[in-house]
């Protein structure tokens, strides 16, 4: 028990804009994970794109795994606690040698168009990790919550385990067409980091940033970072603004998907589930959009197209965006809180 209170009986505050500020980040870049499976973007290169942007997000979800686990370790947890809770011996990481699947070979001009099975396993996974990272949020917000740590660790540890994984299923359809140079590179290889390292110099520098304090030398960048959160006069965004639009998108979602069992036993989003995540950002998606392609931004079914404009309506309205606020431990209906405590 004492262990536990000398984390806090809720999220720190200064871990609470470190939170925001990555989950905006992870949700911008799943967007365009989304944004770049239509067929109308084909000719961007859907695997190096769907691959850069979705190792960007495991590498952001990352960085706020880490800085949470700089904050146990300076708070006197010990490093074999802290790996434990980030499941160390079972991570999947992002890899240039994907398996080989028996009896899928496609050529180039085959995969000029992401194969469907491929682009239903993507919705999936941008589901899952939108609703494991909505429950991160909700655990920043929580009253009176001594395991904020360990449940916030756990929903990050399953979303980057289930972006690297959709990594490896899009380097698998590709494994016959793309070199193993080709693959690291568009997964971002040289940037990946094991959580067996974490906390590590980056992760302190950044907590470091986040409570005001300067450091000298390496690494200074993520210094930098911190401080700049750290200094934002809000700690939650605007409503109106970028970042506080995610938010209650995110808000809003989880408010829809209420009572609903969102996933089966194995933890894989159900199809209705899927279809409402996808929906949600697709509504945020056409919101910022300058595009007239509305509907569909995505690659949507009828059924789908509908869905999303159902949730375009409940989000938005002509005298600018409407969701929910999240105020202690649950969501309410209104515009966020912009309380600062």
């Amino acid at each position: 028990m004492r262990r536990q209170c000398a984390h806090g009986t809720k999220m720190p505050v200064h871990l609470r804009r470190a939170t925001y500020a990555n989950a905006v980040a992870a949700v911008d870049l799943l967007q365009e994970v989304l944004r770049y499976c239509a067929t109308d973007r084909a000719d961007h290169g859907w695997a190096r794109m769907c691959m850069y942007r979705a190792s960007d997000a495991m590498d952001t979800l990352g960085r706020l795994a880490g800085v949470i686990a700089a904050q146990l370790a300076q708070n006197g947890m010990t490093r074999t606690d802290i790996h434990r809770m980030l499941h160390v011996e079972k991570e999947c990481r992002r890899t240039d040698q994907p398996p080989r699947i028996e009896g899928l070979s496609f050529s180039k001009q085959d995969l000029f168009y992401m194969p469907s099975p491929l682009y239903e396993q993507v919705q999936k996974s941008v589901a899952l990790v939108v609703l494991r990272l909505h429950q991160v949020v909700k655990e920043s917000v929580e009253e009176h919550n001594k395991e904020w740590f360990r449940h916030s660790l756990y929903h990050l540890v399953l979303a980057m385990d289930e972006l690297g994984l959709l990594n490896r299923a899009i380097a698998a359809f590709n494994a016959r067409v793309l070199s193993e140079e080709t693959l690291a590179r568009f997964q971002h290889l040289f940037q990946q980091r094991s959580r067996i390292s974490m906390p590590d110099a980056e992760d302190s520098a950044y907590l470091a940033g986040l409570l005001g304090r300067h450091i000298d030398g390496e690494p200074v960048v993520w210094n930098i970072i911190g401080r700049t959160q750290g200094e934002r006069r809000r700690v939650v965004p605007k409503p109106n603004s970028h970042d506080g639009r995610v938010l209650q998108t995110l808000a809003a979602l989880d408010s829809a998907l209420q009572t609903l069992q969102w996933n089966d036993a194995s933890g894989i989003p159900l199809d209705r589930t899927r279809s409402t995540v996808i929906a949600y950002l697709n509504a945020l998606t056409a919101a910022e959009s300058d595009e007239d392609d509305y509907p569909p931004l995505y690659w949507l079914d009828l059924h789908a197209q509908a869905e999303a404009a159902v949730a375009a309506s409940a989000l938005f309205s002509s005298k600018g965006f409407h969701g929910v606020r999240l105020t202690g431990s649950r969501t309410v209906a209104g515009r966020i809180s912009t309380n600062e405590n």
